[in-house]
């Protein structure tokens, strides 16, 4: 990129907004796994952290019990952010909740345990906050059995129930969790994940493909065309996972923001929060 196009993409993001004008940039905040840098993630301490920094999404991962609950975990497997062992899948919630699953983060967060999808909707209910919203990761790993058939039907269910139905994304690496959702409801908000491992020079098709309405990328994977390309598709534009300072205000000079419903997913949101408050992004 030439200097003269940075500077001017930059002006062009700074610049406030023109009284009765569109607005020119509109970053929302996920705090990843609840904020991962700052608590021990998808844990309700890691979501009371993120509801205390008044980001804009909380970024959780959901896994299925062995008796069907719908549990809060980014693992298949329970050895890395528990001190339990075993498979997800395999174990009962009963089993999973005698868990401890903040120690290993900091001794302070000793007690902590693997939350539900229901007791995480709960809690925020119970702070108050009307204005957050849940991007929501169904997982399919390898390294565990895979989720029942009526995994997505349940989790709308849940959300329905519980009047979250408009407050969510829901974001998978398996598209055909994302098409399930879509045929269960259209008008549920989806994003397509993708690796940096496998790259894809058609973005836009793969989104389309998907039945996703946002693309959702590792960070390496963005680029001043890719999201100029997708935005001209009207399909916003969500990075992960960005932590420093530095990689954020790239993302910015990059083009994201440039469309509502574009956001940074990262550990760090009050890093995120402070980057966005010192070039008059955010208040």
């Amino acid at each position: 990129m030439r200097m003269v196009e940075l500077v001017l993409l930059m002006t062009l993001v700074v610049a406030p907004a023109a009284p009765g004008s569109a607005q020119v940039l509109t970053v929302d905040v996920h705090a990843h796994r609840g904020g991962a840098g700052l608590a021990p993630e998808n844990t309700l301490a890691a979501i009371r952290n993120a509801l205390s920094l008044s980001v804009d999404m909380i970024e959780l991962d959901l896994h299925v019990s062995a008796d069907g609950a719908i549990v809060v975990i980014h693992d298949a497997t329970l050895e890395r952010t528990t001190n339990g062992r075993g498979v997800v899948r395999g174990t009962s919630l009963a089993d999973l909740q005698r868990l401890d699953a903040g120690a290993w983060f900091n001794a302070r967060f000793a007690g902590e345990r693997i939350p539900t999808l229901r007791e995480v909707l709960d809690a925020i209910r119970a702070s108050g906050n009307d204005r957050v919203r849940l991007n929501l990761e169904t997982k399919y790993d390898t390294r565990g059995p895979a989720p029942p058939a009526e995994f997505e039907a349940h989790l709308l269910q849940i959300l329905r129930e519980a009047g979250w139905r408009d407050r969510v994304i829901i974001q998978s690496f398996h598209y055909p969790s994302l098409e399930r959702v879509k045929g269960l409801d259209h008008a549920v908000t989806t994003a397509a994940l993708r690796s940096p491992l496998s790259p894809t020079l058609d973005p836009v098709g793969l989104v389309r493909s998907a039945k996703a309405d946002i693309y959702s990328p590792g960070a390496s994977l963005v680029s001043r065309d890719v999201v100029e390309a997708l935005h001209r598709a009207g399909i916003p534009v969500v990075p992960w996972t960005v932590n420093q300072p530095s990689a954020m205000e790239m993302m910015l000079s990059m083009g994201i923001g440039m469309l509502r419903g574009d956001g940074i997913i990262t550990d760090y949101p009050d890093r995120l929060i402070q980057v966005l408050r010192s070039r008059g992004i955010r208040r």
